[in-house]
């Protein structure tokens, strides 16, 4: 029997008094704190979901190390939101792995912003930067093997901050899925 059954049917039998006032203000209390933790999910899963998020990491980010311009705004769109304070979750274990989420996706937006450049020459409806196009010797002319050694390097910075925000995204969509059962 539901939680709520219980408690509607003690206050309607006036049993508990006391008790049965309180467990009634904590399921209330419980019931808003839900629905809006499962707005904020919805409207924050609007701007980058978990499709969203694996089709970035997988075949883009780790793959051939670019991001379409849609896909970063994806990224700091989300960043953004759960910026403003009218954006948090109420839930403390929600709060916590979202905040370590957003941390770890900042770090990664912002490796993003000061690494991947346009390839020279560019056709102009390619909308993709890459990770160092200068350095890459699938895009550049002749790189050194000075600058091919720094590529693998931030490659491999790449690939951490990558899979440290996919894995996170799953710590965070568990607690979710746990506390607001969505």
């Amino acid at each position: 029997m539901p939680i709520e059954t219980i408690i509607s049917l003690l206050a309607a039998l006036g049993v508990g008094g006391i008790l049965g006032a309180l467990l009634n203000r904590r399921f209330e209390q419980q019931k808003q704190t839900n629905e809006h933790d499962i707005n904020i999910f919805k409207q924050s899963d609007e701007i980058l979901n978990e499709q969203n998020l694996s089709d970035t990491a997988n075949f883009h980010l780790l793959s051939n190390h670019s991001i379409g311009d849609d896909h970063f705004y994806k990224l700091t769109g989300w960043c953004t939101y759960f910026e403003q304070a009218g954006n948090q979750y109420l839930d403390r274990r929600i709060a916590s792995e979202n905040q370590k989420l957003l941390i770890d996706l900042n770090q990664l937006t912002d490796f993003i912003g000061f690494n991947f450049f346009t390839i020279k020459e560019q056709n102009p409806n390619n909308k993709n930067q890459y990770l160092k196009p200068d350095w890459n010797p699938d895009y550049a002319d002749d790189p050194s093997p000075e600058k091919m050694s720094k590529y693998d390097e931030y490659a491999k910075e790449l690939e951490g901050l990558t899979l440290r925000v996919t894995k996170q995204y799953s710590k965070y969509r568990f607690a979710v899925k746990r506390s607001l059962k969505i």
